[in-house]
């Protein structure tokens, strides 16, 4: 029996060493992957109140809720670079979209989320570099942000100011220069005024990321900071944007930006928006230039809250023994006195007056909501089903809660469209309200020309929403009073709020004006 004698390790050696070749040659043949890092250093927030680039320190209402979708085109924001010339297109063209959403949860707390998609970019050959070819889609870097309201100019400080995060997740894909795979954070101060038809901004904080060295560049954390202007009277409002970077790590480059668009309010829950500009420098993430439009709606009604305080149906009871004339507002009400009667002899009982009830549910015909419907007079005698917010009285129909405007616009807000319809309802159910007078008021904040133009084109929009609802428009006035006849003290928020308000007014027929009535004293 012969045995085989078991192979040397020489031999081994010669054996395995073509196939250690080919798999050194195979990984030699995978290019490396592209630098990875997020190409965006623009932030985009079409839901904010006040610009489509930056929140001028202002927070939405509270329970509103914002969403916007935005498309994103940049032109050649990734180039090669020698000797301060452009040689190379690494990304060529890049189109985004760009969603998000936006909510008030405080008057001085916000918070919102963005997420952007690639959908589609192109660019040179990298093989030639040696590196991996470009990704042509893919999700981006979500971002999460919050937003603290620290001053408002509402509240009688000298400006908006407002504290704000935003805070990328590490889930961008890095294939396509949409991430690192590392979290950032960018903290910033943003701050607005007001100056007549127009409202200044400023905001700066550091943007907080890794490292990485993209060609002859760098890119890392940096110092943003942005200049706005935005007009804010009309459904139309322009805005002219001035952005820049300055590097806070070694090699990288100052980049800048210049921005104009405008948005149009097409409805209370409906606007566009567009707007582009060149961009300055040649750093990473800078293009020739960007476009972007889209569209913002406001999917929610707010919540209408309850009345505070019950109200009941019925009309005002005479002071001091006489009875009171006059309107609200328009100075010392008129007192007549009830006659007096010699003699200590008594007075002669009042005639009975029948008082029409159509439903007869107790409540007046002349102060009831609803006459052809049974209802408590806690509820201005209309169903329960249907809660009131308005109640009539001999000068007023009186409205528990407030009309919303869009901020600095004579636009109507959903949320208080409910609230017009029951006015409309109760003017459509008591014809002899001849005429209304629907006045618009304002508080001390901006110039008193400015308010007054405000608020007289915000009490001609709340006409405009009554005609909608069938009230004929010989009986609507609109006046605005802006700031001249406040309801409470304008030296807190509290009575700069209830000073934002609208009322209407009563006015009553010529044959029952008498001098010194609401007949002469309406405007």
């Amino acid at each position: 029996m012969s045995l085989v004698p078991p192979p040397s390790w020489s031999r081994l050696v010669r054996a395995a060493l073509p196939l250690l070749l080919m798999g050194t040659a195979a990984v030699a043949a995978e290019p490396p992957p592209l630098p990875a890092f997020d190409l965006e250093r623009l932030t985009v927030t079409p839901t904010a109140r006040a610009a489509l680039l930056g929140s001028s320190g202002l927070l939405l209402e509270p329970g509103a809720l914002r969403l916007a979708v935005v498309t994103h085109y940049q032109h050649r924001p990734l180039v090669v670079v020698r000797d301060g010339r452009r040689v190379g297109e690494v990304v060529r063209e890049r189109a985004l979209l760009h969603l998000a959403a936006a909510m008030a949860l405080h008057p001085r707390l916000e918070v919102g989320a963005a997420m952007p998609v690639l959908v589609g970019q192109g660019g040179m050959s990298l093989a030639g570099l040696g590196l991996g070819e470009l990704r042509r889609s893919g999700a981006g870097t979500p971002v999460v942000s919050a937003r603290v309201g620290v001053l408002r100019e509402a509240d009688g400080a000298l400006v908006d100011l407002a504290a704000e995060v935003d805070v990328g997740l590490p889930l961008g894909r890095r294939e396509a220069l949409l991430g690192d795979g590392r979290w950032s954070v960018a903290p910033r101060l943003a701050l607005g005024r007001r100056v007549d038809g127009m409202r200044l901004s400023l905001e700066a904080g550091p943007r907080l990321r890794g490292r990485v060295q993209v060609g002859s560049h760098t890119v890392g954390s940096e110092l943003p900071f942005a200049l706005g202007v935005t007009s804010v009277e009309g459904p139309l409002r322009g805005e002219l944007s001035v952005r820049a970077a300055a590097p806070l790590t070694g090699g990288a480059l100052w980049s800048g930006e210049v921005l104009a668009g405008a948005r149009y309010l097409f409805s209370e829950r409906l606007e566009v928006f567009a707007l582009g500009g060149p961009g300055l420098g040649v750093a990473p993430g800078v293009p020739a230039f960007r476009v972007l439009a889209g569209v913002g709606f406001d999917p929610l009604a707010v919540p209408r809250p309850k009345p505070q305080v019950p109200v009941v149906a019925r009309a005002p009871e005479p002071k001091h023994g006489g009875v009171r004339e006059g309107l609200p507002g328009d100075g010392a009400l008129a007192v007549v006195d009830d006659p007096a009667f010699g003699d200590g002899a008594a007075p002669p009982e009042p005639d009975a007056v029948e008082v029409p009830d159509q439903d007869a549910d107790t409540v007046a015909d002349g102060v009831d909501n609803c006459p052809r419907e049974p209802g408590p007079a806690d509820n201005q005698g209309c169903p329960e089903s249907v809660p009131q917010v308005v109640y009539l009285t001999q000068t007023r129909i009186e409205i528990t809660e407030r009309i919303f405007f869009a901020f600095d616009r004579a636009v109507v807000l959903p949320r208080s469209y409910p609230l017009l319809d029951q006015v409309a309802k109760v003017m459509l159910e008591h014809p002899e309200l001849a005429q209304v007078v629907v006045e618009g008021h304002t508080d001390n904040i901006g110039s008193a020309a400015y308010n007054r133009r405000l608020s007289q084109a915000r009490a001609e929009a709340v006409c405009a929403q009554l005609e909608r609802r069938g009230v004929e428009a010989q009986r609507l006035r609109a006046v605005g009073r802006g700031p001249d006849v406040p309801a409470d003290t304008n030296d807190t928020a509290a009575g700069r709020e209830r000073n934002r308000r609208v009322e209407f007014h009563i006015v009553p027929p010529p044959a029952t004006a008498t001098p010194g009535s609401a007949g002469e004293g309406t405007p």
